[in-house]
Order: C-alpha cells, then structure tokens, then sequence
C-alpha cells in the first residue's frame, strides 16, 4: 500500500502552488525539487515556520522530491493546470490559466501555509540560477548533517 503522504497529488498541489506564485517564469524540474523542498523545509533558510518537522534526515528526501514531482507535473499537465514546454534549458513548466482560480477553492489552513511558503521560498531563491539555488540548499544540508551526528551521539554512521 502506497503513503498518502507526497503522493502525486499532494504533491500536484504543492508544485501548482509554487508555479502559480512564479507565474508568468516558468520552473524546470531541478529549480520545483529545490523549491519544494524550500517550501516544507523554510526554517532552515531563515524563513517562516517549516510546514514538515525537521527529522534529522531530511536532506535524503531530495532523492526521491525528483521522481515525486515528475508524477505530480504529470497529474497537473494532464487536467490543464501546468503547461510544459521545452526550452534551450530543457524541459519548463508555467501554471496554466486555471491555475489560480483553482488555487483560490483550496480554503484549508494547510493550503495557505503552502501559499505563504512559496512566496516566500519563491521571492527569496526564485531569482537565482541554478548554480547559486544548489548551493543555498548544499550549505544547508550540510547544517542537517552536523545536527545528525549530534542527534547520534555524535558517532560517525557508515
């Protein structure tokens, strides 16, 4: 039995969430994983309250943000909130014309925290190249791995 929990819908939301407050800037696949992992982790780039709780592990959900999304942006492509289109970079997706309107019937407490993240996380790292985006998460990481060898007692695992 699979998780509910970032499953593609779910995560549909959170990327439509993300596109449409980048909206008219179109996001790659690589900027949405870095991006969303802004948006549940924002504490930890000096930003608002984090939406996920900070396990020590979380840099290892970038592994799987990748393939998560893709099945997101598929659901999103296909009822015609998100639009793909390919580009000298590659692939790029935009938040379609119903995007907002839909975005506008989500009315949970939920659903404005992620709206509030990704302004936030898309003001704050929307601008930067891809380059200066890794490197803003690398550095952070880099923190949650120092907090895990504390949380393990300070042990090195292997």
């Amino acid at each position: 039995m699979s998780s509910p929990l970032n499953g593609p819908l779910e995560t549909a939301i959170r990327a439509l969430t993300l596109l449409a407050e980048a909206y008219p800037k179109s996001l790659d696949l690589n900027q949405l994983v870095l991006l969303d992992h802004g948006l549940l982790h924002s504490e930890d780039l000096g930003g608002p309250p984090s939406l996920h709780p900070p396990v020590p592990i979380r840099s290892s959900e970038l592994g799987v943000k990748r393939y998560q999304l893709t099945l997101g942006l598929e659901v999103l492509t296909r009822v015609g909130l998100a639009e793909m289109s390919a580009v000298a970079g590659g692939i790029h997706f935009t938040a379609a014309d119903g995007a907002h309107p839909f975005l506008s019937l989500l009315e949970t407490s939920h659903a404005r925290a992620l709206a509030d993240r990704a302004s936030w996380v898309v003001d704050r790292y929307g601008g930067l190249s891809q380059a200066e985006l890794r490197e803003a998460i690398r550095e952070v990481s880099g923190r949650w791995a120092e907090e895990f060898e504390n949380f393990n007692g300070g042990e090195q695992t292997t």
